[in-house]
């Protein structure tokens, strides 16, 4: 979570008394009195609590709760902004979805608990795959969506190989197996709008199922 509107609320209140002080102090030539001091403390106090209120709802506004990863309402306008990124400097852009496999399982045999934990755990997993540039999603129950900025023309199975075993090792200190099907798609290849290329990276999800 950000600070930026507990920095904003507080330099609000820092340019009002600097005005508070001029005007008073030195236009009105009226002296200082211990008031000016306990009202700043207070209006301090008031906009730092103001500021992390605003921060908390765009937090929740922006990413889902269990994961911390971003929730789907940002997707957009991300996405429009790394492919405008990439098509100006004329570089590709990975969307990858990672579906669990066999999720509802876990949660009927070993409760919704576990479950929650399964999803922590694979989130955790894939930041660990990511760049610090990338955008991870909680695209649905059991489904993840990374995008990827700046993605190599040959990063598909190498990416897939890597994250499979990274789940794979994650499992065993869950004792569970930890099992995904993953489709990849490329801007500006694949298409050149976010329903295409998630369109594209499901089917190439669910040609991966199939072949297990």
């Amino acid at each position: 979570m950000s600070y930026r509107g507990r920095f904003i609320a507080v330099g609000i209140v820092i340019l009002f008394n600097v005005i508070r002080y001029f005007y008073y102090h030195q236009y009105m030539g009226l002296p200082f009195e211990a008031s000016f001091f306990i009202l700043t403390a207070i209006f301090f106090a008031v906009a730092w609590v103001g500021g992390k209120q605003y921060d908390l709802v765009k937090f929740y506004a922006e990413k889902d709760p269990l994961t911390n990863t971003y929730n789907r309402r940002t997707v957009d306008i991300v996405f429009k902004k790394q492919a405008g990124i990439c098509k100006m400097k004329n570089k590709k852009l990975g969307i990858v979805l990672i579906d669990l496999d066999d999720f509802k399982e876990v949660n009927d045999k070993l409760g919704h608990q576990k479950g929650d934990e399964l999803l922590r755990c694979v989130a955790d997993v894939i930041k660990m795959n990511a760049k610090k540039e990338d955008f991870l999603v909680r695209w649905g129950g059991d489904e993840f969506v990374h995008i990827i900025p700046d993605s190599k023309e040959d990063f598909h199975l190498d990416y897939i190989l890597k994250l499979k075993e990274d789940l794979s090792h994650a499992g065993i200190h869950l004792n569970i197996s930890i099992k995904a099907s993953i489709g990849i798609a490329v801007y500006p290849d694949d298409g050149e709008s976010f329903d295409v290329l998630i369109r594209k990276a499901d089917t190439s999800m669910y040609d991966m199922k199939r072949e297990k």
